[in-house]
Protein backbone atom coordinates (compact mmCIF):
# COMPACT_ATOMS: atom_id res chain seq x y z
CA UNK A 1 0.00 0.00 0.00
CA UNK A 2 1.38 3.60 -0.54
CA UNK A 3 1.87 5.93 1.99
CA UNK A 4 -0.69 8.58 2.07
CA UNK A 5 0.67 12.57 2.54
CA UNK A 6 0.39 12.86 5.91
CA UNK A 7 2.32 9.62 6.55
CA UNK A 8 5.06 10.89 3.76
CA UNK A 9 5.54 14.04 5.31
CA UNK A 10 5.83 12.79 8.81
CA UNK A 11 9.02 10.18 7.63
CA UNK A 12 10.25 13.02 6.14
CA UNK A 13 10.70 15.49 8.46
CA UNK A 14 12.13 12.45 11.11
CA UNK A 15 14.19 12.35 8.28
CA UNK A 16 15.23 15.44 8.50
CA UNK A 17 15.83 15.07 11.84
CA UNK A 18 17.67 12.19 11.47
CA UNK A 19 20.36 13.41 8.94
CA UNK A 20 20.58 17.17 9.99
CA UNK A 21 21.20 15.46 13.87
CA UNK A 22 24.28 13.37 12.43
CA UNK A 23 25.49 16.41 10.20
CA UNK A 24 25.76 18.50 13.13
CA UNK A 25 27.33 16.14 15.50
CA UNK A 26 29.89 15.30 12.49
CA UNK A 27 30.49 18.43 12.44
CA UNK A 28 30.60 19.56 15.65
CA UNK A 29 33.25 16.53 16.89
CA UNK A 30 35.80 17.96 13.61
CA UNK A 31 35.38 21.18 12.69
CA UNK A 32 32.91 23.43 15.31
CA UNK A 33 33.87 26.86 14.31
CA UNK A 34 32.57 25.59 10.78
CA UNK A 35 28.45 26.03 11.36
CA UNK A 36 27.27 28.93 8.51
CA UNK A 37 25.64 25.90 6.40
CA UNK A 38 24.55 24.35 9.28
CA UNK A 39 23.09 27.63 10.33
CA UNK A 40 21.53 28.29 7.32
CA UNK A 41 19.59 25.11 7.19
CA UNK A 42 18.36 25.63 10.79
CA UNK A 43 17.20 29.32 9.97
CA UNK A 44 15.18 27.79 6.81
CA UNK A 45 13.64 25.18 9.02
CA UNK A 46 12.90 27.92 11.36
CA UNK A 47 11.13 30.35 9.12
CA UNK A 48 9.45 27.79 7.40
CA UNK A 49 8.08 26.76 10.51
CA UNK A 50 7.10 30.43 11.50
CA UNK A 51 4.99 30.42 8.18
CA UNK A 52 3.16 27.29 8.60
CA UNK A 53 2.18 28.50 11.81
CA UNK A 54 1.15 31.99 9.99
CA UNK A 55 3.50 34.38 9.71
CA UNK A 56 3.35 34.82 5.96
CA UNK A 57 5.55 37.74 6.07
CA UNK A 58 8.27 36.29 8.39
CA UNK A 59 11.64 36.62 6.37
CA UNK A 60 14.83 33.78 6.85
CA UNK A 61 16.87 37.33 7.59
CA UNK A 62 14.93 38.35 10.87
CA UNK A 63 15.93 35.62 12.15
CA UNK A 64 19.05 35.27 14.74
CA UNK A 65 21.27 32.65 13.81
CA UNK A 66 22.90 30.46 16.86
CA UNK A 67 26.44 32.24 16.61
CA UNK A 68 28.07 29.31 18.03
CA UNK A 69 27.88 25.43 17.65
CA UNK A 70 26.74 24.66 21.68
CA UNK A 71 23.96 26.73 20.98
CA UNK A 72 23.00 25.53 17.56
CA UNK A 73 23.26 21.82 19.00
CA UNK A 74 21.01 23.11 22.26
CA UNK A 75 18.46 25.40 19.66
CA UNK A 76 17.93 22.69 16.77
CA UNK A 77 16.53 20.01 18.59
CA UNK A 78 13.72 22.18 20.01
CA UNK A 79 12.72 23.19 16.50
CA UNK A 80 12.81 19.72 15.26
CA UNK A 81 10.26 18.58 17.64
CA UNK A 82 8.04 21.69 17.02
CA UNK A 83 8.24 20.72 13.32
CA UNK A 84 7.04 17.39 14.41
CA UNK A 85 4.25 18.47 16.81
CA UNK A 86 3.13 20.72 13.68
CA UNK A 87 3.03 18.12 11.61
CA UNK A 88 1.14 15.67 13.98
CA UNK A 89 -1.61 17.79 14.82
CA UNK A 90 -2.09 19.13 10.87
CA UNK A 91 -5.66 18.27 9.77
CA UNK A 92 -5.39 19.50 6.29
CA UNK A 93 -1.87 18.27 4.43
CA UNK A 94 -3.54 20.72 1.61
CA UNK A 95 -3.95 23.58 3.37
CA UNK A 96 -2.61 26.76 1.64
CA UNK A 97 0.54 28.69 3.38
CA UNK A 98 0.81 31.83 2.42
CA UNK A 99 4.10 33.49 2.38
CA UNK A 100 6.59 35.68 0.65
CA UNK A 101 9.58 35.09 -0.72
CA UNK A 102 12.75 37.25 -0.64
CA UNK A 103 11.96 39.73 -2.99
CA UNK A 104 7.84 40.26 -1.53
CA UNK A 105 5.78 38.40 -3.94
CA UNK A 106 3.07 36.90 -1.97
CA UNK A 107 2.62 33.10 -2.92
CA UNK A 108 0.75 30.49 -1.52
CA UNK A 109 1.67 26.83 -1.77
CA UNK A 110 -0.37 23.64 0.45
CA UNK A 111 1.46 22.64 3.10
CA UNK A 112 3.10 19.29 1.56
CA UNK A 113 4.60 21.04 -0.56
CA UNK A 114 6.32 22.79 1.98
CA UNK A 115 7.70 20.07 3.86
CA UNK A 116 8.75 18.34 1.10
CA UNK A 117 10.81 21.43 0.04
CA UNK A 118 12.11 22.10 3.44
CA UNK A 119 13.37 18.35 3.56
CA UNK A 120 14.80 18.60 0.21
CA UNK A 121 16.15 21.71 0.52
CA UNK A 122 18.19 20.72 3.88
CA UNK A 123 19.69 17.36 1.67
CA UNK A 124 21.24 20.19 -0.60
CA UNK A 125 23.21 22.13 1.86
CA UNK A 126 24.11 18.71 3.91
CA UNK A 127 25.53 17.37 0.82
CA UNK A 128 27.79 21.10 1.04
CA UNK A 129 28.54 20.38 4.39
CA UNK A 130 29.78 16.58 3.47
CA UNK A 131 32.22 17.79 0.92
CA UNK A 132 33.51 20.79 3.65
CA UNK A 133 34.15 17.71 5.75
CA UNK A 134 35.91 15.46 2.95
CA UNK A 135 37.71 18.66 2.06
CA UNK A 136 39.23 18.46 5.34
CA UNK A 137 39.76 15.07 5.90
CA UNK A 138 37.38 13.98 7.56
CA UNK A 139 34.76 11.24 6.60
CA UNK A 140 31.57 12.73 6.79
CA UNK A 141 27.84 10.24 8.20
CA UNK A 142 25.62 8.60 5.51
CA UNK A 143 22.53 11.04 5.40
CA UNK A 144 20.76 9.99 2.47
CA UNK A 145 17.18 9.20 2.65
CA UNK A 146 17.76 5.35 1.52
CA UNK A 147 20.42 5.02 4.59
CA UNK A 148 17.08 6.42 6.48
CA UNK A 149 14.73 4.28 5.29
CA UNK A 150 17.35 1.43 5.54
CA UNK A 151 17.56 2.22 9.23
CA UNK A 152 13.81 2.05 10.09
CA UNK A 153 13.01 -1.10 8.53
Amino acid sequence: MLPDVRTTCLQHLAFMRWADERMLGAVAENMPDQISVLSHIYLAEAVWLGRVKGQADLMITQLPAPPNMPELQRVWPTLHQEWLDWANDLAAWDTLVPHRNLQGALFQMPAWQIVLHLVNHGSFHRGQVAAMLRAAGFTPPATDLIVYYRLQS
